[in-house]
């Protein structure tokens, strides 16, 4: 007897499991799942058309976010896209038409929340200790892109890779492209500095890099404005007259060394006489900045 019941009540659990997994609602696409990824990147978030992914480094964590566009549209490129210094990563998607426009053109786009990185080579005895945590592009090249490469197959050299940015992401943007002409196709920079050399009572340098007076060779490495020999890749520089923030002299100047090392690579100054260092300006610049990416060489 006890065995019957034994018995009847192991039919009983068998059942019930398998109802219960039949039952089980699978996956609905858009659904928010969680896929880890060992000894890459440790968290990996998929929703729809967007994946955000954190990339830890010390004590200063790197979200940056990847935006695909529909699937009936195809994908054409991508652009990774840099903020302004301390400025939200996706601001520039939400008070611009950039980053609507870019995916239904087809573009990737991947954007990283730097914070208050200035894109230095590295950080020096002199850098304030608030900044030390910030991500240098040595880090971003060697460690982040790498990892893009290697988990999404994204910023592979060959394929149609873009980077823009504003304000200190428009500096970044140039030295993205300086450094790695074999990954970016393109490069678009919207009122960044260039030549910091001219800048030296700028807190956002001297704050890195200690003061020009005591180490003017490392102000020199950190900038390419004494290497444009070397600069190859196709360039969008715009830069507003009425700037503020940013002279419009460092974009000129720099214009002008590139063409004149350059003189047949395709390069597109734009100056206008009444824009600032806003997002007015940077949207006014969207169109050209996109047509530029698609037009040829």
């Amino acid at each position: 007897m006890k065995n019957d019941k034994l018995i009847s009540f192991i039919l009983i659990l068998i059942l019930f499991a398998f109802t219960s997994c039949k039952n089980s609602p699978s996956p609905e696409i858009g659904e928010e799942k969680i896929i880890v990824v060992e000894d890459t990147i440790p968290e990996i978030v998929r929703m729809r058309d967007t994946i955000t992914f954190h990339k830890y480094d010390c004590c200063f964590v790197v979200t940056t976010e990847i935006m695909y566009p529909k699937e009936d549209i195809g994908i054409v490129g991508s652009i990774l896209l840099l903020h302004g210094w301390n400025l939200p990563a996706d601001e520039w998607c939400q008070k611009t038409s950039f980053c609507e426009k870019a995916l239904q053109k087809g573009y990737v786009l991947i954007i990283p929340d730097y914070k208050k990185s200035n894109y230095c080579l590295e950080m020096y005895p002199q850098t304030i200790a608030d900044y030390q945590k910030y991500p240098t592009i040595t880090w971003m090249m060697e460690t982040q892109i790498a990892n893009l490469q290697e988990t999404f197959g994204l910023l592979l050299p060959g394929q149609n890779n873009n980077v823009a940015g504003i304000s200190t992401g428009g500096r970044g943007a140039t030295l993205f492209a300086y450094y790695m002409p074999e990954v970016f196709k393109n490069a678009a920079s919207l009122s960044g500095d260039f030549d910091i050399t001219k800048m030296t009572d700028e807190y956002l340098y001297y704050s890195f890099l200690g003061h020009y007076s005591d180490f003017p060779e490392r102000w020199e490495k950190e900038c390419f404005a004494y290497d444009c020999k070397n600069y190859i890749v196709p360039t969008y520089i715009g830069h507003g007259k009425a700037d503020n923030v940013s002279p419009v002299e460092q974009s000129i100047m720099m214009f002008d060394s590139i063409k004149a090392h350059h003189p047949n690579l395709k390069l597109i100054g734009h100056f206008p006489d009444y824009a600032a260092h806003n997002y007015d300006y940077w949207e006014s610049e969207t169109d050209a900045v996109l047509d530029f990416f698609d037009c040829c060489d």
